[in-house]
């Protein structure tokens, strides 16, 4: 099948098996039924048109489709890949750890080939292994439960003397699936591709990697070299130049090319569209990321063997630009304004400069004297003051005097350099001008909106504070939902914020006396941990040692007033702060979560309307999906900071897979921090710790290459039970690339998490897997998730730590994990950020007759606006019970709950037709779930309106 078919099942569940020509065979339907048990083992459904279709084919047609739809089903879980561990008998492990690494140490420092085995004295049972040389003793290593070298983790060359041959053999599953998702037939591919490419290209937000693959796949059968299928609004940026470079790629030897170049110069609005479609032409990040530069030396820099270079991620190369295109780029540079220009031009000045080397500005100033101004501030040019250029300047700094400033230095020479708007910003805070900034950021509503909390502090009374809820409410209707939606959020709990008093902080260093004495003090008061640190001149919090005292986390103890952030990147890498702001009056925060409420359920009015809408309570648990393209192609496609309950689940299998590149060998382990309730480090289980607390987390051992096309496995156990009988609260998983070699240049490496049936079990039960993701982005380290051990609670934080140097281990990182992991359940556990109950509650008030909050106890709440529905889901149980359709003729229901039994129990009956479902069948969190919410945000992109 092509890349088209699996897109669409994948992502829609959708297959187009032909019609059958000849008479349905007579065992049809038995085949079909063993077709089935094979499907549901992976987690899968046939709708009964699909199941009649496959019964009435020939029997090699539909040997051919069910291999397929076996195939897609196996790579969406990672089934598809065989999984041997170092142990095959998983989780049956060595029960003494520290005993077989004493004995691998021995045999590694003494054993040689020709004397016999050091450890039992067998003589004639050493062999050297192929291609590590590690010489082992059969007798002593028993080479049916290894599958690699037992000393060095390394997979063997085929054909290896010591290992015997075993086949690779699927052992049956041993439990029920956890979810079914269903597989319907379509009778037209094409409207579905072109449905489903319609859908993401409406998204408001970036694309993941994983979606922005399969919209060119899409693109490509739909519609490869033209662009008038394109919507007139693209809400994301990054979508539409991706769209347009494909296109232009497409259609580059085709007559058409003229009217693609035109519609493509048409599209764009900045300098900045500009640059994504021309990066994104030459295969780079369309969001203008550039890969970090790998930082010299760093912690077990000298572990590195000299034969394994450094592995880093290179920044595309400009490819060759066709004439009409640098023409037209010029064009459309010269036609801005050249203050605005070169400002957008300088925030990106790397790619830029790369792509100024293909479009040679300098070659057409008189065609073109405003980009070549842009270019020349960009670069600080120097050129005569009579030459083209140098008039070009002079004549562009009198347009826009105190924007564009042109210099003269010696030798009669000229310069340009641009004082950008957001100078123009910080003098007018720098003044303590509220109102100024607020006028200024105006032009700018993004901007202004973003700055919303910073401005309504900087405002020193109710006037200017209402002057910045007035710019606020005026600029509400140009700005993108996602931005409104953070900023409002954002807000929550503001009015109670307690800012780090500084003078404590000080009154603590004088009275210390001592650095031990602050650092004891310090981590006493915990949040002037940091300004203590500041007052003594420390780079970090100094650590005073105790004998048998666990290593404590840096920083103020979790649970003190702190700030997240999370910087722009093509991965989620984070960082906290105390928290220095002062509170903002309740009043404020009101109005601002008005004007949002308001301004969102405005423009949700202009779409379809329903006669009932039922929300699912449960919903303002889950955050509504922002940046989804640093985020990993998952499985599940929960949002960031969504709650996932494992109810009584006694064991959770995390499982790590991934394959050597053609250059280099790949050596990632998986390991598993662990924290007391107060986040105090209790230690961890990976390749150097086999076995924690005895049986309560067992690790399958350490791979520590993975040649094609076996690769390489590792599994951890978690039992829930036993770790909290060893006082584990917190579990913290972590992915780490020791040999320092980045994701994002692996071709293939998976991890996810599954609930075994049967614990005891090895087995990869793809219909037990909960969630499996891919290892991507120039990391190398992720942790996923935390689970909190005693509740059964598992958030996604998906986060990647910073790392330098060599053989990076959790036992370096644990406390730093510990302190991101606390960090971040805080923060999304506090509500700074939107939820689906949001999303929904827009809608539901705007375009329903009836809105009804339903509870987990069957029961539901009757709310008549946005900020009733989040009254009511925040209570546990409902008011009414009565079913909604009484007999009545079913309703056209907006459906936004996560049980299909309880919709049908509130709505009396079946939802009529035309019913807009969010959360049908599904839970909160699932990736239908996800889809449905970002279309829903789809729908409140503000129309496009003049400036």
């Amino acid at each position: 099948m092509d890349a088209l078919a699996t897109v669409l099942l994948r992502r829609a569940g959708l297959v187009a098996p032909p019609a059958p020509e000849v008479p349905a065979p007579a065992d049809g339907d038995a085949w079909v039924g063993a077709f089935e048990a094979d499907l549901a083992a992976r987690g899968w459904l046939l709708a009964p048109a699909l199941r009649r279709r496959l019964a009435g084919l020939d029997a090699g047609a539909r040997l051919r489709w069910a291999d397929w739809m076996c195939a897609v089903a196996d790579e969406t879980v990672g089934a598809d890949r065989d999984h041997v561990p170092l142990f095959r008998d998983f989780p049956d492990t060595p029960a003494d750890p520290e005993r077989l690494f004493v004995e691998r140490l021995i045999v590694h420092l003494l054993q040689d080939d020709a004397a016999p085995c050091i450890l039992c004295g067998t003589d004639g049972s050493v062999h050297p292994l192929d291609p590590c040389g590690h010489i082992v003793c059969a007798a002593c290593f028993d080479p049916q439960r290894y599958s690699a070298c037992p000393i060095c983790g390394r997979r063997l060359a085929s054909g290896d003397a010591y290992l015997p041959v075993v086949a690779l053999e699927r052992k049956p599953a041993d439990g029920t699936p956890l979810r079914l998702r269903r597989m319907a037939l379509t009778e037209d591919p094409a409207a579905d591709a072109a449905r489903l490419r319609d859908d993401l290209v409406a998204r408001p937000a970036a694309l993941a990697t994983a979606d922005l693959a399969d919209l060119r796949t899409l693109v490509a059968a739909t519609a490869p070299d033209r662009l008038d299928w394109l919507p007139a609004t693209v809400p994301a940026r990054e979508t539409l130049a991706c769209v347009l470079a494909w296109a232009l790629h497409a259609g580059a030897l085709l007559p058409s090319y003229a009217d693609v170049l035109a519609a493509a110069v048409a599209r764009w609005g900045t300098v900045t569209d500009v640059a994504r479609t021309l990066w994104a032409y030459s295969g780079g990040d369309p969001g203008l990321i550039l890969p970090r530069r790998p930082q010299p030396g760093g912690p077990n820099e000298a572990w590195r063997p000299v034969h394994e270079p450094r592995v880093t991620v290179a920044p595309p190369r400009v490819r060759a630009l066709p004439r009409p295109l640098r023409r037209a780029v010029l064009a459309f540079v010269d036609g801005l304004d050249c203050a605005t220009a070169a400002e957008d031009v300088a925030r990106h000045p790397t790619v830029w400069k790369r792509l100024a080397e293909r479009l040679h500005p300098y070659e057409t100033v008189t065609a073109h004297p405003g980009a070549a101004v842009v270019f020349a501030a960009l670069r600080g040019t120097r050129t005569p003051a009579g030459s083209a250029l140098g008039r070009a300047m002079a004549a562009a700094s009198a347009a826009r005097p105190g924007r564009i400033v042109l210099d003269a230095h010696a030798g009669g020479t000229v310069s340009v350099r641009v004082r950008t708007f957001a100078a123009l910003v910080e003098d007018a805070v720098e003044r303590g001008d509220a109102a100024a900034a607020a006028g200024l950021l105006g032009q700018r509503p993004g901007d202004l909106w973003r700055r919303v909390d910073h401005l309504l502090r900087l405002a020193g009374d109710d006037d200017t504070r209402r002057v910045v809820l007035e710019a606020a409410a005026r600029t509400a209707p140009r700005v993108a939902p996602g931005v409104l939606a953070s900023a409002a959020a954002e807000l929550t709990g503001r009015d109670a914020t307690v800012a780090v008093d500084e003078e404590v902080a000080a009154v603590v260093v004088r009275a210390a006396g001592s650095v031990a004495a602050i650092a004891a003090s310090a981590r006493e008061v915990g949040a002037v941990g940091d300004a203590v640190r500041r007052a003594l001149g420390l780079r970090r919090p100094p650590v005073v040692a105790t004998p048998g005292a666990p290593r404590r986390l840096r920083g103020p103890a979790p649970g003190t007033p702190r700030r997240t952030f999370f910087p722009k990147g093509d991965i989620v890498r984070t960082w906290t702060e105390p928290e220095r702001r002062g509170a903002l009056p309740a009043g404020a925060i009101d109005a601002i979560r008005s004007t949002v409420d308001d301004e969102l359920a405005a423009r949700a009015a202009r779409l379809e309307r329903f006669d009932v809408a039922v929300l699912d309570a449960a919903l303002a648990g889950v955050p509504a999906p922002t940046r989804e393209r640093a985020g990993t192609g998952q499985l599940a496609g929960w949002p960031r900071g969504s709650l996932r309950a494992l109810g009584d689940a006694p064991t959770l299998r995390l499982f790590l897979h991934w394959v050597d590149t053609e250059q280099a060998r790949v050596d990632l382990d998986l390991s598993c921090a662990f924290y007391d309730e107060a986040w105090a480090p209790m230690g961890h289980c990976d390749y150097t710790r086999l076995r924690f607390a005895k049986d309560a987390a067992i690790h399958s051992g350490d791979l520590t290459s993975a040649p094609p096309p076996l690769g390489a496995t590792e599994y951890l156990d978690l039992d829930r039970a036993r770790l909290r009988a060893a006082g584990v609260t917190w579990a913290v998983p972590v992915v780490l690339s020791y040999n320092d070699v980045p994701f994002e240049a692996l071709t293939a490496a998976f991890a996810g998490f599954s609930l075994p049936q049967h614990g005891r079990s090895g087995a990869f039960d793809p219909a037990r897997v909960l969630q499996r993701f891919a290892l991507r982005g120039d990391a190398k380290s992720l942790a996923p998730l935390v689970c909190n051990v005693h509740t059964g609670d598992v958030m996604w934080i998906e986060a990647s730590l910073t790392t330098r140097g060599y053989g990076h281990n959790v036992g370096q990182t644990g406390p730093r994990l510990g302190r991101v992991a606390a960090d971040l359940w805080e923060h999304f556990a506090a509500g700074n950020r939107a939820t689906l109950l949001d999303v929904a509650a827009w809608h539901a008030a705007a375009r329903s007759d009836r809105v009804l909050v339903a509870h987990a106890d069957g029961t539901f709440t009757p709310a008549s606006s946005v900020a009733a529905v989040r009254a009511a889901a925040a209570r546990p149980s409902g008011t009414e019970t009565t079913a909604v359709a009484d007999g009545r003729p079913a309703p056209r229901a907006f459906a936004a709950v996560g049980d299909a039994d309880r919709l049908a129990a509130t709505m009396g009956g079946e939802v009529g037709a035309g019913s807009l479902a969010l959360l049908v069948d599904g839970e909160p969190g699932e990736p239908w779930t996800q889809v449905a919410a970002a279309d829903l945000m789809a729908g409140l992109v503000p129309l496009p309106i003049a400036v």
